[in-house]
C-alpha cells in the first residue's frame, strides 16, 4: 500500500492501489490526500498521469519547473514553458534525456471556495498530462521551501520559472516574518548555488479590446522594488541569478487567466484565442470551468 517512507521523518511520498477489485480507485486522488491531510508535503505524477516516487523522478535531473494554478492553461503559460526550456537548453551540460519539466501546483491553488474540488483538480492534471507536462502537487508556500524540498535530491541544476507580478510579492518582507533573517534568510535558502530564477516579462497595463496599444514593456531589468531590498535584488542580477526571458510573445502578454475564467462563465465570446487549441477543445469537450456552451 505504502511505496515509499522517508528516514528523516515519517512521510508517506506515495500510495498506490491496483488489482482487479480496485479498478474503480484513482490513484491520484489517494496521494492527493497525502498532501491534503498533511502525511507528506509533495505528490508527483509522470507526463502519463501515473503517480510517481519524487525520488525517482527527481534525483540528478536537471528540473525546469512552473508554478501556477493553470486554470486554465493560456496562451502565456505555453509561452513561459518554451521560452524557458529555450534559454535551459543553452547550458553547456544540457542533457535532454536527464533533464524534467514540470507544472507544480501549491494546494492552496487546488482550494475552490475553501473546498477541495477533487473533478476540478483531475481535470487540470488530465489537461497537463495531454501537454506532455509533468504535474508536482506540493504544500509550500513559499518558494523557498520548494527549494529545499528539490535539494534533497541533490538535483543538478534547478530552474524556476517566475512571472513578473509574482517576481514583485517574490520581495515582499511580510512574507517572511516567519524567519530570523526575513528576506536576507530566504534569499539565501532559495538561491542556492545550482538554481536560477527565468523572469517571463509583463506589461504595465492590459486591454482586451486593443492589447497591442504601447503598453511600457516590464522586465527584471526596468521593475521597481522597495529602496530596503533593491540592493540585494541587484546583487542578484548582477551575478545572474535572475535571468530575464526575452523572447516571450508581446502579443500574449495581456492575457490574464482570471479573465479568462470569468468569460467562459459569463458565456462572453472570445476567450478561445487566449488558450492554446488544444486547451479549447478540451473546455468545450469537457464543459470545465464553468463552460457552458455547446
Amino acid at each position: 500500500l505504502f511505496d515509499n517512507i522517508s528516514s528523516d521523518r515519517l512521510e508517506i511520498t506515495m500510495i498506490r492501489m491496483t488489482g482487479p477489485d480496485l479498478d474503480y480507485v484513482d490513484n491520484r486522488l489517494l496521494s492527493l490526500q497525502l498532501v491534503k491531510n498533511g502525511m507528506t508535503r509533495a505528490i508527483m505524477f509522470d507526463r502519463y498521469g501515473q503517480v510517481q516516487q519524487p525520488y525517482d523522478m527527481l534525483y540528478k535531473k536537471n528540473v525546469l519547473a512552473l508554478r501556477g494554478s493553470f486554470r486554465p492553461v493560456t496562451m502565456v503559460i505555453v509561452d513561459m514553458l518554451r521560452t524557458s526550456y529555450r534559454i535551459f537548453k543553452r547550458d553547456e551540460d544540457y542533457d535532454k534525456e536527464n533533464t524534467i519539466s514540470l507544472c507544480e501546483m501549491t494546494l492552496s491553488n487546488l482550494l475552490q471556495e475553501g473546498e477541495l474540488d477533487e473533478q476540478d483538480f483531475l481535470d487540470r492534471v488530465d489537461i497537463l498530462n495531454g501537454m506532455g507536462q509533468n504535474v508536482m502537487v506540493s504544500n509550500f508556500r513559499e518558494y523557498y521551501m520548494l527549494v529545499q524540498y528539490f535539494a534533497q535530491f541533490k538535483i543538478k541544476k534547478l530552474r524556476i520559472i517566475i512571472g513578473i507580478p509574482t517576481l514583485m510579492n517574490f520581495f515582499e518582507k511580510k512574507y517572511y516574518t516567519s524567519l530570523r533573517g526575513g528576506v536576507l534568510e530566504a534569499m539565501g535558502k532559495f538561491f542556492i548555488d545550482n538554481m536560477k530564477l527565468y523572469v517571463y516579462p509583463t506589461i504595465s497595463s492590459v486591454s482586451i479590446d486593443n492589447p497591442t496599444k504601447g503598453e511600457e514593456l516590464i522586465t527584471s531589468k526596468n521593475l521597481l522594488l522597495a529602496d530596503d531590498v533593491n540592493d540585494l535584488y541587484q546583487f542578484l542580477m548582477k551575478n545572474r541569478m535572475i535571468i530575464d526571458i526575452t523572447d516571450a510573445k508581446k502579443e500574449c502578454l495581456w492575457i490574464n487567466s482570471q479573465v479568462v475564467i470569468k468569460i467562459i462563465k459569463e458565456g462572453i465570446p472570445g476567450w478561445e484565442r487566449m488558450v492554446p487549441k488544444y486547451i479549447e477543445k478540451e473546455i468545450k469537450r469537457k464543459k470545465l470551468f464553468g463552460y457552458e456552451g455547446k
